[in-house]
């Protein structure tokens, strides 16, 4: 009898497991919908620094 109660307790877990799965695979993005994020043109290097202005003495 126990062996019964063993069987219907791990059937029973799998079923909440597959449940959970369910539930946390609607809550991610659906397939082909807008995203959140703005299009970008992805990762930039850094802008190289603007060169020092060559003027001639001020003084």
């Amino acid at each position: 009898m126990l062996d019964v109660v063993y069987l219907v307790a791990i059937l029973t877990l799998f079923a909440l497991v597959a449940l959970i799965a369910q539930g946390v695979e609607k809550l991610g993005p659906q397939p082909g919908a807008p995203s959140a994020r703005t299009p970008g043109r992805g990762a930039q290097p850094p802008a190289p620094a603007p060169a020092p202005e060559r003027g001639g003495d001020s003084a």
